[in-house]
């Protein structure tokens, strides 16, 4: 069952797009890569300078700071992409698709801010390809302002001594509307397959009210009809994650999962689907595990190029 969101597609932002010089670029942000020279496909992929916060042979992703007219500094993260020779190599000759990570992330942006779910702001995309491959790809989203992953900002709130009763009620309601918000999700018919805290944001607004927003697009799926295997994963994924919280209790992820299926009392069924969840949980947690004993050595990338706008260090939502 989809979900109805005709109440929710009002209030969402409408984008429009300039096609220039091999960019899809967002109309309110033309103007400002224009004044500094971003408007065209290669000088936006070749930028130098900016804060590297992830690499690996697949993608990047470097913040970069750039000023409109009257002065004020705003905040972008650039996800280059580029995928290695062999891998293009064998998708030749084995005759397997190429995923692109670049456009799917672009599309599913824009896919899920249709049916109501929160993202990023889509500022550019371009892509060249090669022999039909996926050769180079960018997309440039702005940042979240004032929002922070929902795995750091449970601790900072709720996890320091006894809660107040106003600290329980504000606690469980995220909780509950966590739940409710990665049911429509999947009601929709989207997978996410890194659907993990730390993928999550939330940014606070006028009150107790907020918004979460999604982010890691470039994985997700759009199906008719979800598998339950698809289901599970993504649940365990939110279970593991917050499971490494001190603040989140067992009660509480029971309590994100009955918001999830919209039952207070679980039946057969319900229980079935939660077990799985906490075998798959386990499984997770196995494997982290013994990835971050091969990482245990490694250095975290994290530096800044000279020619960075700017010192300050936000949460970056990659």
């Amino acid at each position: 069952m989809r979900p109805d969101v005709d109440h929710i597609e009002r209030k969402l932002p409408t984008f429009e797009f300039i096609q220039e010089c091999g960019l899809c670029i967002h109309r309110d942000y033309h103007a400002l890569l224009k004044r500094h020279g971003l408007n065209r496909f290669d000088a936006l992929y070749n930028l130098s300078g900016g804060e590297l916060f992830k690499k690996n042979r697949y993608r990047s992703v470097v913040r970069i700071y750039l000023r409109w007219e009257d002065g004020k500094s705003h905040i972008f993260h650039l996800k280059r992409h580029h995928p290695p020779l062999i891998t293009r190599v064998k998708s030749i000759f084995t005759g397997s698709r190429m995923h692109d990570g670049a456009e799917n992330e672009w599309a599913k942006i824009l896919r899920l801010e249709q049916v109501g779910i929160r993202t990023m702001t889509p500022v550019a995309f371009g892509s060249i390809r090669k022999w039909g491959l996926p050769y180079q790809a960018l997309t440039l989203t702005e940042h979240l302002y004032g929002a922070e992953k929902l795995e750091d900002y449970l601790p900072a709130h709720f996890g320091e001594g006894a809660l107040s009763l106003q600290k329980i009620i504000q606690k469980r309601r995220i909780i509950v509307e966590t739940g409710t918000w990665a049911r429509m999700f999947h009601e929709a018919g989207f997978h996410h397959q890194d659907f993990y805290l730390g993928h999550i944001f939330i940014k606070p607004g006028k009150g107790d009210d907020f918004t979460l927003h999604l982010i890691d697009l470039q994985r997700v799926r759009e199906h008719k009809r979800l598998r339950r295997s698809m289901v599970i994963k993504d649940l365990a994924q939110i279970n593991f994650s917050a499971s490494q919280l001190s603040c989140v209790t067992r009660a509480d992820r029971l309590r994100f999962l009955k918001a999830y299926i919209e039952k207070d009392h679980l039946g057969s069924s319900d229980k079935d689907l939660i077990r799985r969840i906490e075998k798959k949980t386990r499984r997770i947690s196995s494997h982290t595990r013994k990835l971050l004993t091969r990482r245990a050595k490694q250095r975290p990338i994290r530096q800044t190029s000279p020619g960075v706008e700017g010192k300050s260090r936000t949460n970056a939502p990659f």
